[in-house]
């Protein structure tokens, strides 16, 4: 009972974000129609959407392939919100090869989704020549999210930090880390879990 009514808060929680994404960026492109003079030179790159791949290691099990989508709403330079979705699927963990396969079939799929709010802690640019320069950041996040794994449906606070270089105007290169934090009582104990992963991707702006 515990774990629905803290879906249902999240659920709740998501479409207040929604709404308040929608009425934010209305509220920018006005500001910037407003005060600039050559509507040419708006900026309306609010928004990027994107996708990454890397390894997670899912505690008490293996490291994976993981795959994801993320979006992200950039609410000004320093402060974004981020929607994120991610899979892997478990082969045995040497646990499970000596005592017995705990569970299987879709089971086996662990598939996460949060929401993070972000900081970007460090601006500059990133030199790849002498003369070329690209827009950098070094940002931290933290959020909520749930993640299903072996037939548990898992409340999960996330936590992490990323580095992001600017390769075109619209093309960000991420290089992010992150850790999953939630209870589960798969292997016989109930016990806090840390699910690290490590995932490079890229986004689009708009």
């Amino acid at each position: 009972m515990e774990h629905w009514f803290q879906r249902i808060f999240l659920i709740a929680k998501s479409l207040i974000l929604v709404s308040f994404l929608g009425q934010a960026h209305w509220a920018l492109a006005e500001k910037e129609k407003e005060t600039a003079g050559d509507t040419s030179k708006i900026n309306t790159e609010y928004f990027d959407i994107g996708v990454f791949t890397g390894v997670i290691n899912i505690e008490d099990f293996t490291s994976e392939l993981v795959t994801g989508i993320s979006a992200t709403f950039n609410a000004n330079e320093n402060y974004f919100v981020q929607f994120n979705y991610l899979q892997a699927d478990a082969s045995l963990s040497s646990f499970e090869e000596s005592q017995g396969q705990l569970f299987s079939g879709s089971d086996r799929t662990f598939s996460h989704f949060d929401f993070l709010v972000g900081y970007n802690l460090f601006q500059g640019e990133h030199f790849f020549s002498d003369t070329t320069a690209k827009l950098s950041s070094l940002y931290l996040v933290t959020g909520v999210g749930d993640t299903e794994f072996g037939g548990e449906g898992s409340f999960t606070y996330t936590i992490g930090m990323g580095y992001q270089v600017n390769l075109q105007r619209e093309i960000i290169l991420k290089l992010d880390f992150r850790d999953y934090i939630y209870k589960t009582n798969l292997i016989g104990e109930d016990k806090s879990t840390h699910n690290t992963q490590l995932s490079v991707g890229l986004t689009y702006s708009f």
